[in-house]
């Protein structure tokens, strides 16, 4: 009875690595990987020549899947290939710790890749990490061992650039397996030093040959910005992941402390590597999980064990058992639920959704008539999150997309310096680049002030929507498409469509990355009353957000709303009391109803704030 009752527990955590993994997909990467199975790696117009098509097998797969099924099939077969890759690990795991250890330890790990968890390469490279680990662990026969990783390195390598992963889990064993003394041994050791060397060689065959490395190298020293679950963060207060990180490092050592066991050195260097990459960034859960979770399991059952024998003493009751039992199914429902009912992904400013699907809302969508027409400039500037999706969608090159080891940082910086109305870097930019149109995703934080900016300067909007503002430089040869009445008010139609639809059943479908982007925009062109109405909206559920308290604030005070915006920011730093944004806009808010006090602390906490704002970005640069 036990035992079964310990699988159904086990049954819990694989569960809820499922359920965090069945979500509509919003990931601007996915775009990329199908537009190069198409179009090959040359999809942006500012690139000289076309970079090593590293993952040329996976986009093949992906964009065949794509074909059959859809966003659903895909997301299916990302979730088939995550459950596969947590049964390796458990198979791993399962001499350090038992059933219900294991259990908690799912549940864990699915907290900490909620985030990183996307529709995409990750789930790819923690298959082949753990079934690294899992050959490294049961397979005793030298050959077969050397066949089957020389194998699985060869199709690392063409699907995903983390195949260097492959060399050091086997250096990792190598290590261990010269540490550990000759009597622990049950049978002859595998010489696992040469092959270390072949995994590398054997890595080279690939279309791109010694490239590929030369890539990796663009990729460390060049990064894009990591999409991490949502490219609308500013707008929300996401929850900190620094809690269950120190909580799992303490749980960790805990585990050795308590460990009456010999210490398993292959997993200890595995889990010390993945603390290493999860402390550097949250974004590295994946790989932490992957690497750590045999040790994760062996650290729950330790401590529990340690934890039994202070309570139980000599007892033979099984009360602590059934207490951890039931803690489980607990911790499987709270956890749960937020999932299924949207509510994680709407307060974590996600735009995806529990469920199958694809969230197109956040890309230039249905625009096929007026980005196709002839008479539209061939050079368009659009942001990261745009890019794939325009090159898959439209079949024509992008400007920028979220490919690390590809565009100079510089680039993104005179982009976004340029939107906040910088004349010098807009003159720069515009003398290399000659930009004569501008995509622009109106969920980044420099697309509302970026609108005004180009208007200002005799741009014309063709189109809005929400999440997509289409400008062209007003010159008489794109007259035909300021014409184009009819697809500039479709815009604004889908604009009111899905403001009603939120009226009549708020956050049913998720956070609403139109009437986000709307709002924004509306402020930004000084259109207080509509500014006013979305963000009101937004706050309605009681789904509290700092961007929408802002904006609101803000568009009160626009309206000489005065009393009215003091009270909504005054809650706005009450509850976000470390944004700078709030209590900039409070101070403004005090000033203006007379309120010296209140002012003057308003003032203080801003000099605070600014200071620490300016460490922090001094340190990242450092």
């Amino acid at each position: 009875m036990i035992s079964r009752i310990n699988q159904f527990t086990l049954l819990l955590g694989l569960t809820f690595i499922l359920i965090c993994s069945i979500r509509t997909i919003s990931t601007p990467e996915l775009w990329s990987h199908l537009a190069q199975a198409e179009q090959g790696t040359q999809l942006s117009w500012v690139q000289t020549e076309a970079t090593p098509h590293i993952s040329h097998l996976y986009d093949l797969l992906l964009n065949t899947c794509w074909k059959i099924g859809g966003a659903s099939l895909v997301t299916l077969l990302n979730s088939l290939a995550l459950l596969i890759s947590f049964g390796l690990l458990i198979r791993v795991a399962s001499p350090w710790g038992n059933l219900l250890s294991q259990s908690f330890a799912l549940l864990i790990s699915g907290h900490l890749i909620f985030r990183s968890i996307e529709v995409g390469q990750g789930s790819v490279m923690v298959l082949f990490i753990a079934l690294f680990s899992y050959i490294l662990t049961y397979v005793k026969k030298q050959k077969l061992l050397y066949a089957a990783l020389l194998g699985l390195q060869i199709l690392w390598a063409q699907m995903h650039a983390s195949f260097l992963f492959g060399p050091t889990l086997v250096a990792i064993a190598a290590i261990a397996q010269a540490k550990a003394k000759p009597s622990r041994l049950k049978q002859s050791p595998i010489n696992l030093v040469y092959l270390i060397p072949l995994l590398l060689i054997v890595s080279l065959l690939h279309p791109a040959g010694a490239n590929i490395y030369s890539h990796i190298l663009d990729i460390i020293t060049v990064p894009n910005p990591i999409y991490w679950f949502s490219i609308m963060s500013d707008f929300f207060q996401l929850e900190s992941v620094k809690p269950i990180l120190i909580f799992v490092i303490v749980l960790c050592a805990a585990g050795l402390i308590t460990l009456k066991k010999n210490l398993p050195l292959y997993h200890t260097i595995m889990a010390v590597l993945g603390i290493l990459l999860l402390w550097t960034s949250p974004k590295m859960s994946l790989q932490f999980v992957a690497l750590g979770y045999p040790f994760l399991v062996l650290s729950i059952q330790s401590v529990s064990v340690y934890i039994d024998k202070l309570l139980q003493s000599s007892s033979k009751s099984n009360k602590g058992l059934f207490i951890a039992q039931v803690t489980s199914l607990a911790i499987f429902i709270i956890s749960v639920i937020p999932v299924v009912t949207n509510k994680a992904y709407i307060q974590n400013g996600s735009a995806s959704t529990y469920g199958l699907g694809n969230m197109t809302d956040l890309y230039p969508a249905n625009l096929s008539e007026l980005i196709t027409h002839p008479n539209f400039p061939e050079r368009a500037i659009n942001q990261p999150a745009d890019g794939g999706y325009l090159s898959y969608t439209y079949n024509r090159p992008c400007f920028i997309d979220y490919r690390s080891g590809i565009y100079d940082e510089n680039i993104r910086t005179d982009l976004n310096k340029l939107l906040q109305g910088d004349e010098e870097a807009f003159d720069r930019f515009y003398q290399m680049y000659r930009p004569e149109a501008f995509i622009l995703n109106c969920l980044y934080p420099a697309s509302a002030q970026g609108i005004v900016t180009l208007i200002q300067r005799d741009w014309k909007l063709v189109y809005f929507d929400g999440s997509t503002a289409v400008l062209i430089i007003n010159r008489p040869a794109y007259e035909p498409l300021f014409s184009l009445s009819h697809i500039q008010q479709s815009g604004l139609i889908k604009l009111e469509a899905h403001r009603k639809a939120f009226v009549e059943a708020p956050y049913q479908n998720g956070n609403s990355v139109i009437l986000i982007g709307a709002a924004k925009i509306y402020l930004a062109l000084n259109r207080a009353a509509e500014a006013e109405a979305l963000f009101g909206l937004l706050l309605k559920e009681e789904y509290v957000m700092p961007g929408a308290l802002i904006g609101l604030g803000n568009a009160q005070l626009m309206l000489t709303k005065f009393d009215e915006a003091f009270l909504t920011l005054q809650q706005a730093v009450k509850t976000y009391p470390d944004r700078l944004s709030c209590w900039l806009s409070y101070e403004n808010a005090c000033r203006l109803i007379n309120n010296d006090e209140q002012q003057s602390q308003a003032i203080e906490n801003i000099q605070i704030l600014s200071a620490k704002y300016k460490e922090t970005t001094a340190n990242e640069e450092n």
